[in-house]
């Protein structure tokens, strides 16, 4: 195939350029002209590519499905899969798609993102988890090792097994290794791969899933290969699995897309193609540059190397000086008008992609440097250097689905013990959720909240005045609860 061309995007710019005069959805009629300050800001261009399901493309009898088809085929052609889909809700709807068809058990580590767990909601499979690990240093979380996939596959016999490749904080598995073992076990893999889709444009970089045995993965295009937010792709290389993939995303998606999403993947998809590459390169000479300096501030300490197999995500902490990663991410935006990735109470993530600039990176270092210097002078205590003792993982009383549909109720944190939750309780970052719906709240769990809410540690699902979300009959096990 030639990966010059951009079929979708071609020809929804052609419909555009026709002026078809549309007596079709959507009611803006390919017009801003009732929307003044959407036209000045947006312009006339953005609706005029916002048919409903209109293109131009005699070849193709002007169907918008077959453009699609071609344009999911020169991406899985570049991505070197069997078969790819365009995705307009995000990784999260291409995780729904390949995990609502499990029957059996979906193996899970805890710190996946919240959409494995939705999508486990909506399967008829059962999730179990494998444990958080941390580093005692740095308090992010670690990939699953190999030898604990290994028992876990062993003890469980999974349907699948669902592994995040790089971590949020850039870190990886020993995902080929992890191949193997699944393709012995009889074990679907699949991989959120959200923010990994550039791995394939660079042997600096990880190996791609795809390349590691990954039966599908899921990526957002729009996080590290500049695709519009929402917009992202799902590659297979398992042609049965596949045709599950495709019936879910039926039932699942939207029955109207937008054709911009799609048109811009392929564009996007076309450019990387053509110069990926190079992109990708550049952008992990700007992250290289940009560790050394911020390694070279006193007072600034950076991930080091063996955690960060990604150095297009660098984190770094300005704990030495008493700050948190928290304060750094406020002060940064308040005083720098500076925006990072993410934060934590150490740690400051700032992704760097094939977007930014020299400029954007000497203005980020300058930023960390007058800070570091500022709070050098005020002469600040380091922070504490707390442990992540982080609970065993409670009970689970109840599947994840009903334990998420079940009647609830809110009650006090502290008075939790022994009640079924009916929500996630997830400290973010990172993200790993403490407990989930259909699990018992232990005494470890309730102390590990309670801890987080006294440093200032958000938690997500944690309502006003310390409450939490609770079964009402808790479980089936009693009706009246006092």
């Amino acid at each position: 195939m030639n990966q010059n061309t951009a079929p979708f995007w071609d020809a929804l710019l052609a419909y555009a350029s026709r002026e078809v005069l549309p007596f079709h959805t959507p009611g803006h009629k390919l017009k801003a002209q009732a929307f003044t300050n959407l036209r000045s800001v947006l312009g006339e261009g953005l609706f005029s590519l916002d048919p409903s399901d209109e293109i131009e493309n005699a070849e193709l009898n002007h169907d918008f499905e077959q453009a699609l088809h071609l344009a999911e085929q020169l991406a899985a052609e570049l991505f070197g899969a069997r078969q790819s889909l365009f995705l307009v809700n995000g990784t999260t709807g291409g995780i729904h798609y390949l995990l609502t068809p499990t029957t059996g058990t979906v193996l899970i580590p805890r710190f996946s993102h919240q959409a494995v767990y939705s999508a486990m909601v909506l399967a008829q499979g059962q999730a179990a988890y494998l444990p958080c690990a941390y580093d005692p240093q740095w308090l992010i979380p670690l990939p699953p090792s190999v030898t604990a996939v290994q028992q876990a596959l062993e003890e469980l016999q999974p349907q699948a097994l669902v592994i995040t490749h790089p971590t949020y904080y850039g870190s990886v598995s020993a995902l080929d290794e992890v191949g193997r073992l699944t393709e012995k076990h009889g074990v679907l893999l699949f991989v959120d791969e959200a923010h990994g889709g550039h791995f394939h444009f660079s042997k600096d970089l990880p190996a791609p899933a795809l390349s590691c045995g990954a039966d599908a993965v899921v990526q957002s295009t729009h996080k590290t290969l500049g695709s519009l937010t929402q917009t992202s792709m799902l590659h297979s290389r398992n042609d049965s699995w596949f045709s599950k993939v495709v019936q879910a995303q039926r039932v699942l998606q939207t029955t109207s897309p937008s054709l911009i999403f799609y048109a811009v993947l392929d564009e996007v998809r076309r450019e990387l193609a053509l110069q990926g590459p190079a992109l990708v390169n550049r952008a992990l000479e700007l992250a290289a540059t940009c560790t050394s300096s911020l390694a070279a501030i006193k007072g600034v300490e950076v991930l080091p190397k063996h955690l960060q197999a990604d150095p297009t995500k660098i984190v770094f902490s300005l704990r030495q000086l008493g700050l948190t990663g928290i304060e750094v991410e406020r002060i940064l935006r308040v005083d720098y008008n500076i925006q990072v990735e993410l934060s934590d109470y150490y740690n400051v993530l700032a992704l760097i992609s094939i977007g930014d600039t020299a400029s954007s990176i000497t203005s980020l270092v300058q930023a960390v440097q007058d800070l570091a210097a500022r709070r050098g002078h005020l002469g600040g205590t380091p922070l504490p250097r707390h442990t992540m003792d982080f609970p065993d993982l409670p009970p689970a009383a109840l599947s994840l689905r009903e334990g998420f549909f079940r009647e609830k109720e809110e009650i006090p944190l502290h008075c939790a013990v022994g009640r079924i939750s009916g929500a996630f309780l997830t400290p973010y970052p990172p993200g790993v959720p403490v407990i989930v719906p259909g699990e018992e709240f232990t005494a470890d769990v309730v102390e590990h909240l309670l801890w987080c809410a006294e440093i200032g540690w958000p938690i997500r699902g944690l309502l006003a005045g310390q409450k939490v979300l609770a079964l009402k009959d808790n479980g089936g096990r009693c009706r009246t609860v006092r």
